[in-house]
């Protein structure tokens, strides 16, 4: 029963986090468009973009967003989200209850779907079926002793976390100068392996709540580093989202967390592997089938709203239209520095795509 009773709240965890992540896309986008929209000055195109103004202009947008009902909704979800996730954490392993929160983008295709009037394809059945048997095969290998929770392993804990939020900064680094769709794939997979680590620091918070109360909270470390950690990986999720698609972002944190993480249980927390042979083989497989099956439900149909394609391309000083043969045009910036109107006053035509 209490394999169950985790499986029940993460799936409730995982459809709440689908619901929240559409939210925010959706508000997300819709503000990035609305500034990209407002007329801009002579001169503005040609302004630099600073540090000092990157930071100014990303406080301002987030700023915004608070400000933004649909955003603010979507928050309180993820707030839900995120304390039916700490429960099964604290009930369950890392390996067992972070792979589950896959089912988050099955939960996605019909927020996604809702008002449309489209249906799944054959395509996004299979690979909701994918999905299913990748879970499986990957869970079947986790006996009762793993699922159960687990404490972490003295001496090992702080050396791997360490190493895992230094392959963040490295992922973070490289992403800079990058194409707008490599960089939001990048930056989602940095929040993916920072989700992971969230998850880790929540099981170690939840744990202190329930051992030691409040007081063990304050006193603690692990609740200080999950908040500078929920920070950092909001961050990298709301970039993505301003450059990219939902599917890019969901795919890239649902495939990197549940890896991180079951990678976390086994090296921090003393969670075993699945035993030599048949097991070992059964569970690697699962993962296979689970991340192609992530990536393919991801690019569903149900997931590229209508309108959401690229924009015709715009001449550089023209007022649209299809440009010439030879003839140069520069690829709109994607970046976090939609936010700069300027950026964008040579492609107004240019509006995100927002959830369906």
């Amino acid at each position: 029963m209490g394999v169950v009773v985790v499986v029940l709240v993460t799936l409730v965890a995982a459809a709440l986090s689908a619901l929240s992540a559409a939210g925010e896309q959706r508000a997300a986008a819709r503000l990035a468009g609305r500034r990209r929209s407002r007329p801009q000055g002579p001169g503005a195109a040609m302004r630099p973009a600073t540090g000092a103004r990157r930071i100014r202009l990303g406080l301002a947008f987030a700023t915004a967003l608070l400000t933004t009902p649909l955003w603010l909704g979507s928050w309180l979800v993820d707030a839900s989200s995120f304390v039916a996730q700490a429960a099964a954490l604290h009930l369950g392993s890392l390996s067992v209850v972070q792979p589950l929160m896959v089912t988050t983008l099955l939960f996605s295709l019909p927020l996604a779907a809702l008002g449309t009037g489209r249906r799944p394809t054959a395509r996004d059945w299979l690979a909701a079926a994918g999905i299913g048997v990748g879970l499986g095969l990957v869970l079947s290998t986790r006996d009762a002793a793993a699922a159960a929770g687990s404490a972490p392993v003295g001496g090992s804990l702080v050396p791997v976390l360490a190493s895992v939020l230094i392959a963040v900064v490295a992922l973070v680094v490289l992403s800079r100068g990058r194409s707008a769709p490599v960089r939001a794939a990048l930056l989602s997979v940095a929040a993916g392996v920072l989700f992971a680590v969230g998850a880790a620091l929540t099981k170690l918070t939840a744990d202190t709540a329930v051992t030691s109360g409040f007081a063990g909270l304050l006193t603690g470390w692990p609740g200080y580093l999950l908040a500078a950690v929920s920070v950092a990986s909001f961050a990298l999720q709301q970039a993505a989202y301003t450059m990219g698609t939902l599917a890019t972002a969901v795919t890239a944190v649902v495939v990197v967390d549940p890896l991180v993480s079951y990678a976390l249980g086994v090296a921090a927390f003393g969670e075993p592997l699945p035993a030599a042979g048949l097991p070992m083989v059964q569970a690697a497989l699962g993962m296979v089938v689970l991340g192609v099956s992530v990536a393919v439900l991801a690019r569903s149909p149900l997931l590229q709203p209508a309108g959401s394609g690229r924009p015709e391309p715009v001449a550089p000083g023209g007022q649209g239209g299809r440009v010439g043969a030879g003839e140069r045009v520069e690829e709109p910036p994607y970046d976090i520095d939609v936010i700069v109107p300027a950026a964008h006053a040579r492609y107004p035509g240019r509006q995100p795509a927002p959830c369906a």
